[in-house]
């Protein structure tokens, strides 16, 4: 079986913040894409995500909508490089039960992100030239 890799099947359009961007205005983007998690980068460096949850946690805990996006990001961020092979992104979220990882090249700059969906997919793939179907 041919091992599929991650740049393959990744999305290559990733929304994205500054660790500038305020509290309000990453809801407003993650609200108008219609998504559950913004990247945050330095550069083109990622070095954080938002999700849905932290955005709740952050007005839960009293943070003004003014709070800049470093401050209520997670930060252990973790990545996939983008010549990885598909079993390994799998092997990454069920170890840190996440649903979509950053896709970076050999220097660390963002190229793309990676779903669960979009490894359900690859997998399917994988069994389909196969020949098991």
């Amino acid at each position: 079986m041919e091992e599929e890799i991650v740049k393959e099947y990744m999305k290559t359009q990733v929304i994205s913040v500054t660790k500038d961007t305020k509290l309000s205005e990453v809801a407003k983007v993650m609200t108008e894409k219609n998504i559950g998690s913004v990247i945050v980068v330095d550069g083109n460096k990622p070095v954080g995500i938002i999700t849905e949850r932290d955005i709740v946690k952050a007005i839960g805990k009293g943070k003004s909508l003014e709070t800049r996006a470093e401050e209520f990001m997670t930060a252990s961020l973790i990545t996939i490089r983008e010549d990885s092979p598909i079993t390994g992104a799998l092997a990454l979220m069920r170890q840190f039960n996440i649903r979509h990882l950053p896709v970076v090249d050999d220097k660390g700059n963002l190229k793309g992100i990676i779903s669960i969906r979009d490894i359900t997919r690859a997998i399917d793939d994988m069994f389909e030239t196969m020949g098991e179907y």
